[in-house]
């Protein structure tokens, strides 16, 4: 592997030099890899520039034997994938083979969410989480929860006495369901999902909680002037349910906007005074190729803070991926000219370097991506091609994953 890696290293550092690359670092299937690339030209790194076309072609397709982003940053972080049981209930193909090779931690992308694991107050749908779990424990990957409460795909039973509609149930019945569901969820998957999303997307961009049917119905419960009650009681009974599970508090835009920073701070900090587990906050990272990382760093700063009160406070990146298009832009797609790509790959590899920053302070211990390659992502809708991961359709690898996995091997 060190091998492969110094290899990996001269290589992107020669092809930096000498070449333009072609829109998105992706160019036609090739059965050539890195082992391939020693076999040509040996173990003694020498090449020249005529062999650097074949080089590209070794670097930028699917590769089997590619150097591993998990491997690569393991002294910083955990590197994860969004997946499907689709994506590995076979156990083989092209898809399986990267995802394994690079991502140890995965997160199902809606089977353990509310409406999908609990539909009805009496019934459970537990048989897609529980193969997940055994997938975690058959390859040994770290396994995310996501999540237990949120106000989107959650059935409407939680909020109202009876049924789905009517009058909303009291404060006290839709704690209990609360308590319930958590409980009942956590406790069943006890030592074996490393860490759950105990809430998810709580709060508005400017710093106030999202007047979800959760708030609606619960409001200031105990009457301590507070209003996130719900929350309180989500990470009480997930503790009590598991312990050592790692507890999140996850949303969107934290990257940008410092009021809903603050504002999670500051919900945080008071739970966390008051004795309630809190583990860590969970960064979307749902960002653009604009995205202004000295803004984000600012807002990291922020929730780092968080260590005052709890020393093992953590940051997790757990839904990233890059648009390739502006906020308020419904073009269907984009042209990816070199000017557009060296932006793109800049920012990604400098949401890395701060992620490595981070990571060496002991604040960040994952990233995972909300997909395993360019062919499954949300962000490809309505027609839309979007291009927001490392690696790109049918798992070639593009410019950008190699400028970044690159920075672990300085």
């Amino acid at each position: 592997m060190k091998k492969y890696l110094r290899l990996l290293s001269l290589i992107v550092a020669a092809v930096t030099l000498a070449l333009s690359l072609t829109a998105c670092g992706e160019v036609e299937q090739a059965d050539t890899g890195i082992s391939k690339a020693v076999e040509l030209y040996g173990t003694d790194y020498e090449y020249t520039l005529e062999e650097l076309p074949e080089m590209k072609k070794a670097m930028f397709s699917f590769m089997p034997q590619a150097p591993s982003l998990y491997e690569a940053f393991q002294d910083y972080f955990y590197v994860g994938g969004c997946i499907n049981p689709g994506n590995y209930e076979s156990g083989k193909g092209e898809d399986f083979t990267s995802m394994m090779r690079q991502f140890n931690t995965f997160v199902l992308e809606n089977a353990s969410k509310p409406e999908p694991m609990h539909p009805s107050e009496d019934k459970y749908n537990f048989d897609t989480v529980d193969q997940f779990v055994e997938f975690g424990e058959e390859y040994g990957v770290r396994l995310r929860g996501h999540t237990l409460l949120w106000h989107a795909q959650c059935p409407e039973w939680f909020f109202y006495e009876s049924g789905t509609s009517g009058d909303f149930a009291s404060p006290e019945k839709v704690l209990k369901r609360i308590d319930e569901h958590v409980t009942t969820i956590v406790k069943r998957y006890k030592g074996k999902i490393d860490v759950w999303d105990v809430v998810n997307e709580v709060f508005n961009d400017d710093g106030t909680l999202r007047n979800s049917k959760w708030l609606q119905t619960v409001g200031d419960y105990d009457g301590d002037g507070d209003s996130y009650d719900y929350i309180e009681q989500a990470f009480i009974s997930a503790a009590k349910a598991d312990p050592d599970v790692r507890l999140i508090i996850n949303d969107y835009n934290l990257e940008w906007s410092y009021a809903k920073t603050q504002g999670v701070f500051d919900i945080v900090k008071s739970m966390l005074e008051d004795g309630i587990k809190v583990d860590g906050v969970g960064l979307q990272m749902h960002i653009g190729y604009d995205t202004n990382i000295e803004t984000l760093r600012k807002n990291l700063e922020i929730l780092a803070g968080l260590r005052e009160y709890n020393p093992d406070f953590k940051i997790e990146v757990t839904e990233m991926d890059m648009s390739c298009f502006k906020w308020g832009d419904d073009s269907k797609t984009v042209e990816l000219t070199d000017s557009f790509m060296a932006q793109y790959n800049k920012t990604y590899v400098d949401a890395f370097k701060l992620f490595m920053e981070y990571a060496e302070m002991g604040i960040l211990d994952s990233v995972t991506f909300w997909g395993i390659n360019d062919d499954h992502t949300w962000l490809n809708s309505d027609g839309r091609i979007n291009h927001p991961f490392l690696i790109g359709s049918s798992n070639r690898l593009k410019e950008t994953y190699w400028e970044v996995i690159s920075l672990a091997l300085e």
